[in-house]
């Protein structure tokens, strides 16, 4: 396995664009790169981890606010020659200590049914399944929750 470094992006979400939109056609099928252009420039106070092999981007957690309290967990994935190996679960462990440490006291997630490796994920880093539904695509989605632990408490 080769070293991966992991670090949070601190430049400007626009600038991030390009190449997340290279990793986002690599790691899923079909993808639609209106949904992340169209959206990137709207969202607030964002927080993007990477996930870096040899110098390019290998995967990605990428989240926003959605109030005070909650850390939206929109948008991650890992390249396919690197999955299995626990780059998601550091990713998503560096976002979650991060926006403890940042304040906020919730994650919350939306993920397809049919994706069963990341809700296990999840599950396994402490989230509980919080709602279904069918979205506005005919698609079936699950919102799973996780309360943060506070900085303070550790």
């Amino acid at each position: 396995m080769s070293r991966i470094d992991y670090q949070r992006w601190t430049g400007p979400i626009a600038e991030a664009a390009d190449p997340l939109l290279g990793l986002c056609t690599a790691v899923f099928d079909e993808f639609d790169p209106a949904y992340l252009l169209g959206r990137l420039p709207r969202i607030a106070d964002p927080d993007l981890w990477l996930a870096i092999e040899g110098g390019e981007w290998a995967g990605f957690k990428l989240g926003y606010r959605r109030g005070d309290a909650l850390l939206y967990s929109w948008l991650g994935g890992v390249h396919p020659r690197l999955r299995g190996q626990g780059v998601a679960s550091q990713l998503m462990e560096r976002q979650h200590r991060h926006a403890a440490a940042a304040g906020y006291r919730f994650v919350e997630t939306r993920t397809r049914t049919a994706n069963n490796p990341m809700i296990l994920l999840n599950l396994r880093h402490g989230f509980h399944v919080a709602g279904f539904e069918v979205d506005a695509h005919g698609v079936a989605v699950v919102t799973q929750r996780k309360a943060l632990e506070s900085a303070l408490a550790r």
